[in-house]
């Protein structure tokens, strides 16, 4: 996976008083110095919110890095909208000060000049119901449940397991249903009636009512409501997605144009700081 990482470059500037005794000159000038310090901080403290959309699978993140920013910054409020991937890249720049994307961004959306972030790297659990006695399934057998060339968990469960498979997709646009195609090999071929929801949330809670249902989410959402499965053999974990040995993995992109109001320009620097870097850790892979 490539991951592109840009380092931005700040300058500082410095402000010098010339004082000199008696010159009115002078004084007006050392007047003017004070008001011009004044200003800066009160702009610096003027409230100031920053609209944020895209991708339900990174708004969990966004969230948690929201909150952290807004102890810091508490004149600064920031609004988050989980509406998918596919809206995040439209509107960033325009509706949004910063567009969510947990896929890459297609030739034709890489032509609309916006500068792109990758934030954290995160990998697409394969879950299930939590009664469910599978545990592990191959690459192929995933792609084969969700074409429909496999329909029945007696074929992936060596008959510990029976009934039809009810398969549970994303949505169309949704960036986490692209990175999965993608990097299970189905693009354009998912099974015709598949369920498909509108976010991860809906995703999770159709699996926790359904013992024959299957579905993918993000790995940093994966709770004890549902129960994810080995893929290869391989744990879905972020050590395993670390150590490249966990295959389904994407990473976490945001988005701004290039008339981004220096707020929320300061918000997307401090992401990549440390401070940021740390938060991701929690539940997801850190770039930095």
């Amino acid at each position: 996976m490539k991951i592109r990482l840009i380092a931005a470059l700040m300058g500082a500037a410095a402000l010098c008083s010339v004082f000199a005794g008696g010159s009115k000159d002078s004084a007006g000038s050392g007047q003017s110095g004070v008001q011009t310090g004044a200003q800066s901080a009160a702009q610096s403290a003027a409230p100031y919110t920053i609209e944020v959309g895209g991708s339900t699978s990174v708004t969990p993140l966004m969230e948690l890095l929201a909150a952290e920013y807004q102890k810091i910054k508490p004149n600064i409020k920031i609004n988050i909208n989980g509406t998918g991937s596919g809206d995040g890249i439209k509107n960033a720049g325009e509706i949004y000060q910063i567009g969510m994307s947990s896929r890459e961004l297609t030739p034709e959306e890489q032509g609309r000049g916006l500068k792109e972030e990758v934030i954290a790297i995160d990998g697409i659990a394969v879950i299930v119901h939590g009664s469910n006695p599978v545990g592990d399934l191959s690459i192929e057998e995933i792609r084969n449940i969700y074409t429909g060339a496999i329909t029945d968990w007696s074929q992936v469960s060596g008959g510990v397991k029976r009934g039809r498979i009810a398969v549970v997709s994303r949505e169309e646009g949704s960036g986490t249903r692209g990175a999965f195609e993608e990097l299970v090999g189905f693009q354009g071929k998912l099974l015709q009636g598949a369920n498909e929801s509108t976010s991860t949330g809906a995703i999770k809670a159709g699996i926790a009512q359904n013992p024959d249902a299957v579905g993918y989410i993000s790995l940093g959402s994966v709770d004890n409501t549902i129960k994810p499965v080995s893929v290869g053999g391989v744990a879905a974990s972020t050590a395993n997605v670390v150590n490249g040995s966990y295959r389904i993995a994407r990473p976490f992109i945001v988005l701004s144009g290039s008339n981004a109001h220096p707020e929320s320009k300061a918000f997307l620097d401090w992401i990549l700081t440390p401070a940021g870097q740390t938060i991701v850790k929690t539940s997801w892979i850190a770039v930095k």
